[in-house]
């Protein structure tokens, strides 16, 4: 078996979260650790006050009944957006033993009341009382805490005994790196959600590796929108920001007004931001249309900005690169904590690779070029799923990712999810997200693209357009010269005709090469479960809801079409 793994050497690493808080609240004492806004402007906490905080909070919940111990008594579930308070509380629980359980605040109530059933919490923590109010009572645990309620602040504020702080800080040290810190429902792409078990040597051991590859300041700013019940925010970027000893604002925009963000960018001017494609697109097009967006965005200070959970288009990526601001990008998953691989800062990306191996992380390739990973990172299982658990792991402690991929001399080469292969009708393998990719790669007005077909002699694909893009009225002198600048979804639709041929012509096999396509003007959203919380495709969703576009498409019958369709003409 070919092993690869950096040349870099892990080390030793901080024992647990708790340490890490007292480490940096003794070194960083009165610099700020996080901001955000209360009534207008932002709010700053000292490393020293959110250090005190959560020792009161740990004190206030190891006190009324909460056990790390014992397995009925240690979960705790967070309902809640980003915000100091659910920081603190959430940073408490972890640091005094106990198990953190975030879960979506916006599934519909079915999904989120089955979840905190499966966790068998013993309190739920939330910034919303009538969510919490609209769920079955039977599915709650009794113990509640609301982060909105005057006892929260009283918890937080109240004055300690030197004793009981230097109990809790004892407590903090005691903690086993082995000791179970998290458990984080992967995003149900393909069913119910898995419940990954994250432990404390998971997380700071993924932190030392990151500190080494880029050696972070102290101070260093990060505007924060990712949600934390996702891997992404609540493990990468969050944990980066408070291991370094940075300072984490939230952005009151939640990645959905494009104007407000860019607004808190200007003001809090992040050394280095964290987003995903589909943001990014959006920040584009107001750069591309708008010298104060430009100037906002692309200050002095940013470093660089980090690209996760599917590949930047080179089109949007060329923006940030004009502009001498280096695109990393990384591949991991919830059960690898999640980083497994990083790009370098090179201003120059190659489209599909993902970096090489952080250290104390190894890959390799099984059956069928699975990537398989191995290292301090990887989850210890399923919670309450052995038969998942078993399913992922082989000899060795090699976990099987379920993405497909190869290594070359730049790097990893991240092709498809395994689950997602299909064949069609003369019985060859197709993986349809290389196909997607291409054409995101292709074409900055394509926000997603679904490849599908089954069964079928070449691949079907709908295209949801980049809605925002398409409505600035301004062509910039960084656009591509070549390119029609489609300002409507039909003009859209008889753009890509020639686009998508090219691509089937130019980077595709015969059988991959699409056969049928239509433009569809809806804007998809987490809200009609469409997207998962890091904004990538539910492809069992979308064969749902738009099964009447892939009917037509499969009878080649497009009279019936709703008035949202435009066909590609592929003929």
């Amino acid at each position: 078996m070919n092993i690869l793994k950096s040349d870099l050497e892990l080390g030793d690493y901080t024992a647990n979260i708790g340490t890490m808080f007292l480490n940096n609240s003794a070194a960083y004492k009165d610099k700020p650790a996080f901001a955000q806004r209360t009534d207008g402007p932002y709010h700053y906490w000292s490393w020293q006050t959110l250090t005190q905080h959560i020792i009161a909070m740990s004190s206030y919940l190891l006190s009324h009944g909460l056990d790390p111990d014992d397995d009925t008594l240690n979960r705790v579930c967070f309902i809640a957006g980003n915000s100091y308070k659910r920081l603190v509380c959430e940073m408490a629980v972890m640091s005094c033993g106990l198990v953190s359980v975030p879960i979506f605040a916006k599934y519909p109530n079915e999904l989120m009341e089955k979840l905190i059933s499966f966790s068998e919490a013993s309190m739920i923590i939330s910034d919303d009382p009538d969510k919490i109010a609209s769920l079955r009572p039977d599915c709650l645990p009794t113990r509640r805490l609301s982060l909105k309620a005057p006892e929260c602040d009283e918890i937080l504020n109240r004055e300690l005994s030197p004793q009981v702080i230097r109990d809790m800080e004892q407590h903090f040290k005691a903690i086993s790196p082995s000791q179970l810190a998290m458990i984080m429902y992967t995003s149900g792409t393909s069913g119910f959600p898995k419940g990954v078990q994250i432990h404390h040597s998971n997380i700071m051991s993924q932190q030392k590796a990151l500190q080494i590859m880029w050696r972070p300041d102290s101070g260093m700013r990060f505007l924060c929108y990712l949600p934390w019940h996702h891997s992404f925010g609540g493990l990468f970027e969050r944990f980066l920001a408070l291991h370094s000893g940075g300072c984490l604002a939230i952005d009151d925009s939640f990645g959905k007004n494009i104007d407000r963000l860019l607004e808190n960018f200007a003001e809090i001017k992040p050394h280095v931001y964290f987003s995903v494609p589909v943001i990014y697109q959006a920040i584009v097009g107001k750069v591309l249309t708008s010298e104060q967006a430009e100037k906002s965005f692309f200050h002095d200070d940013l470093k660089f900005i980090f690209t996760a959970a599917a590949p930047l288009p080179l089109s949007t990526s060329d923006v940030f690169r004009k502009h001498n601001v280096p695109v990393v990008e990384s591949w991991g998953l919830t059960e690898t904590s999640p980083c497994c691989t990083l790009t370098d800062f090179s201003m120059d990306r190659i489209p599909g690779i993902v970096g090489f191996p952080i250290p104390g992380v190894e890959l390799s390739l099984g059956p069928d070029n699975e990537i398989l990973v191995r290292g301090e990172n990887v989850m210890s299982g399923y919670f309450h799923n052995e038969v998942a658990t078993k399913k992922v792991f082989s000899a060795g402690g090699w976990f099987h990712t379920g993405d497909i991929g190869e290594i070359t001399d730049d790097g990893v080469r991240i092709i498809s999810r395994k689950e997602r292969m299909f064949k069609l009708s003369n019985g060859e393998k197709l993986f349809p997200t290389n196909i997607e990719e291409n054409v995101c790669r292709r074409c900055k007005f394509v926000k997603y693209a679904y490849v599908f077909g089954s069964g079928q002699k070449n691949p079907f694909m709908l295209i949801f357009p980049n809605s925002e893009l398409m409505a600035a009225s301004v062509r910039h002198q960084q656009d591509d010269p070549g390119c029609d600048f489609p300002q409507s979804c039909s003009s859209l639709a008889s753009c890509l005709s020639s686009c998508v041929e090219e691509i089937n012509t130019y980077q595709l096999s015969g059988f991959e090469r699409i056969g049928k396509a239509l433009v569809i003007q809806r804007e998809l959203s987490l809200e009609e479960n469409e997207l998962t919380p890091s904004f990538k495709l539910i492809p069992r969703r979308i064969e749902e809801k738009y099964k009447p576009y892939i009917t037509a498409m499969q009878e080649q019958n497009y009279t019936g079409l709703p008035v949202d369709a435009f066909v590609i003409d592929l003929e």
